[in-house]
């Protein structure tokens, strides 16, 4: 069981986060929230929510819904953790996680995590569980593109 944390305001609307032992969930809530709303049959996705989703490229990557700042608020809040910082006294960060932008819109490239969400063969994913291996590397990336 994981702490689910206070989205803070740069992180609004695009993300939520639930930290756990080794690895941390990071939800798209738009696209989570009306994903959910679908299935309970109370209204269908819109082409906006669905925009809001982590959108799978291939195997490793995935496309980031909202910005990178907001991205890097998500993460921030994970290494703020005190599970992460627990998990880093005996944990090392692996090589190949990543972020980039491309096309104007941001990638993420992370080999050590799992994406959940519809296999609908749509390749929208509502959550992302960053092993706490790829957190650093992939914050320390979007930090940079952040701030250029």
């Amino acid at each position: 069981m994981g702490a689910v944390l206070e989205p803070t305001e740069q992180m609004t609307p695009w993300y939520a986060v639930e930290v756990r032992r080794e690895s941390a969930y990071v939800t798209a809530a738009v696209y989570n929230e009306a994903h959910v709303r679908q299935i309970a049959g109370e209204g269908a996705e819109t082409d906006e929510e669905r925009a809001a989703a982590w959108h799978v490229v291939d195997e490793d990557t995935t496309l980031a819904p909202g910005t990178a700042g907001a991205l890097e608020a998500a993460l921030s809040q994970v290494t703020g953790h005190r599970a992460y910082r627990k998990w880093l006294e005996t944990g090392s960060h692996a090589g190949g996680a990543r972020a980039e932008v491309r096309d104007g819109r941001l990638l993420v490239a992370a080999p050590n995590s799992y994406r959940y969400g519809p296999k609908d063969g749509s390749g929208l994913v509502s959550t992302v569980e960053f092993g706490y291996e790829d957190v650093g590397p992939i914050l320390a990336t979007v930090r940079r593109l952040a701030a250029g």
